[in-house]
């Protein structure tokens, strides 16, 4: 009996083609997606361009808010962890004083109270504030005159650039000395040394011992915010005529024990007034805790932003990849004849996808680290570069890419062999 001839569909491409057929392997689809994205140089790169931007606003703007809210923090801090201050809040002075203020209902009482029975406070300070000008050069420039005392540099962490501060014996013995901010020492006498002159206010000639360092306080504003002048808080009250207060400062011994010595003060105000509702009692933890909420917030609000570029950028590749889907309908077909599996087209094309956003992020990323990296080499000022932010860039824009990647990728997977070999 002689054997029967081949059937000529069993000889053909896809009759061959079993389910058991291998399928291409992984570097070969990585190869082809390369040599695919090298004959169109071009036109890759601008399909991956949004994606660049995005990762590096993403990782750029995250470093600056970073730094932003790291220096805000630090000024803050550089009144002291410590740091409590006591006001009045109360309602206001009517005496119509020239020199007088907002209410004046703390005294001398309330600083001795406070400074013998608040056992957790390390040291206790206070302030008059006077608001006055003096004449120098020919010219008049406003001050803000603060009578205060020998603890007053400690308490505020005044760094000083000339002299020293004020101490215990200035306020005792009444000496007609005092301190200067340093823009107000640089805008009187320029660059040459304020110490040993003489400065007069109002009708007293002061002689200048000090010069401290300027102190900012973004969003804060203090007796020593601008054109300070120290003097002693007994040389002062010549001015007012009584033992009113402005503020009390005060440094807890710890920052464990600050809510506690807050505590400690409402209390001693309660049983010296009958009632502490007068009186604000603050420190820095509240200011740190608003700054680290607004920085938080904006980062938020600008990283939705760089989200809504990468989206755009995943645009950008679904219309190129439907694009390239159409140009290369023929070869597509080519594959499928020849035994390719429609899985094997979709995965191509998602690689394809994966790829670019892939590419897109990483240099977006090394772009948006490279400019906190150049700031903090030039200008010496830190500006770190969150690993949280380059995570984040990094997935976002793999997870646009192959969500926008997917649909011209199934796509290509239901072309049909026979129509696609007509294609024009």
């Amino acid at each position: 009996m002689s054997a029967s001839a081949p059937s000529p569909v069993a000889s053909s491409p896809a009759a061959r083609r079993s389910p058991a057929w291998p399928l291409i392997g992984w570097l070969d689809l990585i190869r082809q997606v390369v040599e695919d994205l090298e004959g169109n140089p071009s036109r890759s790169v601008l399909t991956m361009l949004g994606l660049v931007i995005g990762s590096a606003a993403v990782v750029a703007v995250t470093s600056v808010g970073l730094a932003g809210r790291q220096f805000a923090i630090q000024q803050l801090n550089s009144l002291g962890t410590n740091l409590i201050w006591v006001s009045y809040t109360g309602p206001a002075d009517q005496s119509g004083s020239r020199f007088s203020g907002s209410g004046r209902e703390l005294d001398e009482r309330d600083f001795k109270d406070i400074r013998e029975h608040a056992t957790a406070l390390a040291v206790v300070s206070r302030t008059e504030v006077l608001y006055t000008s003096i004449f120098e050069g020919g010219r008049t420039y406003p001050i803000t005159l603060v009578g205060t005392d020998g603890e007053f540099a400690r308490v505020r962490n005044l760094a000083f650039a000339e002299g020293r501060g004020l101490v215990p014996a200035d306020v005792d013995e009444r000496r007609k000395v005092c301190v200067l901010e340093q823009s107000l020492a640089r805008t009187l006498f320029g660059r040459q040394p304020a110490v040993g002159r003489n400065l007069k206010i109002e009708a007293f000639d002061f002689r200048i011992v000090g010069v401290f360092r300027d102190v900012h306080t973004p969003g804060i504003e203090t007796e020593i915010s601008q054109n300070a002048v120290l003097i002693p808080i007994s040389v002062a009250r010549f001015f007012t005529g009584d033992t009113s207060l402005d503020t009390i400062y005060a440094q807890a011994v710890s920052p464990r024990l600050l809510s506690g010595a807050a505590s400690q003060i409402r209390r001693i105000l309660a049983a010296d007034h009958g009632g502490a509702q007068d009186y604000s009692v603050n420190d820095l933890s509240y200011f740190v805790g608003v700054v680290k909420r607004i920085s938080v917030g904006l980062m938020i609000v600008v990283f939705l932003l760089a989200v809504i570029a990468l989206v755009v950028g995943g645009v950008g590749i679904l219309n190129i990849m439907l694009i390239s889907v159409s140009e290369r309908t023929r070869e597509i077909g080519t594959r499928l004849a020849l035994g390719a599996r429609r899985s094997e087209i979709l995965r191509l094309f998602a690689l394809e996808a994966l790829f670019i956003s892939l590419a897109g992020g990483v240099v977006g990323v090394l772009l948006g680290s490279l400019g906190p990296l150049l700031v903090s080499l030039l200008f010496r000022f830190p500006m770190p570069v969150s690993w949280i932010s380059i995570v984040l860039a990094l997935a976002v824009s793999l997870l646009v890419g192959l969500s926008f990647g997917v649909a011209p990728a199934m796509r290509a997977a239901r072309i049909e062999p026979a129509a696609s070999l007509r294609y024009e």
